[in-house]
């Protein structure tokens, strides 16, 4: 019997059709986001949970790796650079501040125009996530024009005010200066403040040199920041929880990996959104603790002056709604997918938003 003989070529060949498309291959990935760990609860669960777990399951369940390069801080990109950064693939992946995109994520910052929203963080997102996934629009918004996936729902703790002054009434705010994210700015229409643009990198100097004299904000950043050194006056206010971050992949990025680690992806945000709400919660409660441990003045609006408050915003939602509306979304229909999810859920707001 005569031995068949393989050829150099022929033997290449085979080797190639053995390694296929399916051989094991490890594939870098830079992850970020405009603010620093420390601080700011959903950096630390991405850094924490996110990025472990995606790299963990995906050696575990398959033959690949992934090994993600994490530039928060805004080391690659600051906080209104990072949704064009993965547009452009300078990070495959980014925990975007839609409150920092105000034109291109308007419609996204939803939960700014809805206030005296929930407090709970928990409870924000699974109100938010119903909306999300009955109004698709807002999702598929990031692919059809920035060429990157919406992976997850993040954001942050509830708003209260932080102040260099004492205060009991909303009229006590005239003629103070304060400094807000941006889109939350318009809760203090009416107010006779001065409202100053500004975000959580530069709220410690910016209070310290006397640009504003407060904020709107958080208490796990708040504490985080060591806000209460320079307003010590922290006031309690309960205008909500704020689902307004997303975590975006890049999609060149998205369509390089195997189906099996994109599914790992996908899997490990979604359960990111839920880790992050429930670590927001905890975060909120011992920020409020931490402050009172360090010396800052803890108190709380009356409920008098925080209907007169949610009063004075009645029309804001209304208004939105036709500003979506203006931008190509169904503006009422997101807006009572909103208020229906947080009946359901039975969260009552201190007054009746009006949605034509």
């Amino acid at each position: 019997m005569e031995l068949a003989k393989m050829t150099p070529l022929a033997g290449l060949v085979a080797l190639l059709a053995l390694a296929g498309p399916g051989a094991a291959e490890t594939f870098t990935l830079r992850i970020g986001s405009g603010h620093a760990v420390g601080p700011v609860t959903y950096v630390n669960t991405s850094r924490d949970f996110l990025v472990p777990e995606i790299e963990k399951r995906v050696a575990e369940r398959t033959e690949h790796k992934v090994r993600l390069i994490e530039a928060y801080g805004g080391s690659l990109a600051k906080l209104d650079e990072t949704l064009e950064a993965v547009e452009k693939g300078i990070l495959d992946m980014g925990h975007v501040c839609f409150c920092f995109e105000p034109s291109k994520a308007m419609v996204q910052n939803l939960n700014y125009f809805i206030p005296f929203s929930p407090p709970s963080a928990v409870q924000q997102l699974a109100i938010t996530r119903k909306v999300y996934d009955q109004n698709p629009a807002l999702s598929e918004h990031f692919s059809t024009n920035y060429n990157q996936t919406l992976l997850a729902l993040s954001g942050y703790d509830n708003y209260n005010v932080g102040t260099k002054f004492e205060w009991e009434k909303f009229a006590d705010l005239s003629g103070h200066k304060l400094g807000g994210a941006g889109p939350n700015l318009v809760w203090l229409e009416g107010s006779g403040t001065t409202v100053v643009q500004t975000g959580i990198p530069d709220y410690y100097t910016n209070i310290q040199t006397g640009v504003i004299e407060g904020n709107m904000l958080f208490p796990s950043s708040y504490f985080g920041l060591k806000l209460y050194e320079v307003a010590p006056n922290y006031k309690i206010i309960d205008m909500g929880a704020m689902m307004v971050n997303g975590l975006l992949i890049n999609n060149d990025t998205l369509a390089k990996l195997p189906p099996e680690v994109t599914d790992i992806i996908r899997e490990v945000a979604r359960e990111y959104e839920q880790v992050t709400a429930e670590a927001l919660d905890r975060d909120q409660a011992a920020g409020i603790e931490k402050l009172k441990a360090a010396g800052a003045v803890i108190t709380v609006l009356s409920p008098e002056e925080r209907q007169a408050w949610a009063e004075r915003l009645a029309g804001l939602p209304g208004a939105k709604a036709k500003e979506f509306t203006e931008a190509g979304f169904d503006g009422p229909a997101i807006f009572r997918s909103y208020l229906d999810a947080a009946k359901e859920a039975g969260y009552s707001f201190p007054v009746a938003y009006a949605i034509e």
